[in-house]
């Protein structure tokens, strides 16, 4: 990350530039407004280290261990262990937000499997409009597996 000042500023001062800093985080919905920002705002080694940070916790959270995290994230096991005392002892933002995106990867996985369930169901036997069926079934089955490559 990089090097704050070692020039010191006035509380006052602060609070106005983090309350600039918040408002400005606050006015973006979109996601792609998220991402133009997030580019031209952070350097690619402040993108990364962030979400390498919250991906930790993420996968914490999910009761992944410090090795598996440490292989797959290529981190160090301090870098673990601190977004993991945050988690522990401080980290109500990291638990509103990774409880938010826990719920809608659920929610998300739920609607794949009645998904796939309705494909299975309108793609069995012969007859008018199962051609039609199998064919979005393959699309996303080839989709799903380029993901995963």
């Amino acid at each position: 990350m990089s090097q704050v000042s070692r020039y010191f500023l006035a509380d006052k001062v602060k609070q106005e530039i983090n309350s600039i800093f918040l408002e400005t985080l606050s006015l973006l919905y979109k996601h792609e407004d998220i991402l133009l920002f997030l580019k031209d705002f952070l350097s690619p080694t402040e993108r990364i280290v962030l979400s390498k940070r919250i991906t930790i916790a993420l996968m914490l959270k999910q009761g992944y261990n410090y090795e598996a995290i440490k292989k797959l994230i290529k981190v160090s096991q301090s870098t673990i262990a601190d977004v993991n005392r945050k988690l522990k002892y401080s980290g109500q933002g990291y638990h509103k937000v990774l409880d938010r995106i826990l719920r809608e990867q659920k929610i998300k996985s739920i609607f794949d499997k009645i998904e796939n369930f309705a494909l299975d169901a309108l793609t069995v036997g012969r007859g008018k409009g199962t051609g039609f069926w199998r064919e979005i079934k393959a699309k996303k089955q080839q989709s799903s597996t380029s993901k995963i490559i």
